[in-house]
């Protein structure tokens, strides 16, 4: 099953990464590749919006290279991208993702949040909102 997929929300096309629930290490890595082929199959117009969903799901410093090596790749294809579903531990990561990519990606805590978010999106993005306190 490919976890990556065009969804549509009002009227917009957004790059859906489900990597929600993943709790093995290898599988991670072969959907997070899925995910880069993804991408990389679409124009480079840096008009895509991305929508990535972590919530439980596990990882390793593998799994954070390869997330951060995803965000770098992505770039000249990303207009905007947002995360949803991250832990404590995550939003640390998300912050050492989002230095090291170069990326501004938003952080919010539904899926609902972040689609609606993603679509008011017609430029690249300087400035994302913070990420919610944990709960």
């Amino acid at each position: 099953m490919n976890r990556t997929q065009f969804i549509e929300h009002a009227g917009r096309r957004i790059v859906y990464m489900n990597f929600a629930g993943v709790d093995d290490v290898e599988e991670g890595l072969r959907v997070i590749e899925q995910a880069r082929l993804f991408v990389a199959a679409q124009p480079k117009q840096k008009n895509l919006l991305t929508l990535v969903n972590v919530e439980k799901s596990k990882f390793d410093d593998r799994i954070v290279q390869a997330l951060k090596q995803l965000a770098k790749h992505d770039q000249p294809w990303v207009m905007a991208g947002a995360v949803v579903g991250m832990s404590p531990l995550q939003r640390v990561i998300y912050r050492v993702i989002n230095a090291f990519s170069g990326r501004r990606l938003a952080a919010f805590e539904t899926v609902e949040e972040a689609k609606a978010w993603l679509v008011r999106q017609t430029q690249p993005v300087p400035e994302v909102p913070p990420p919610p306190p944990p709960g």
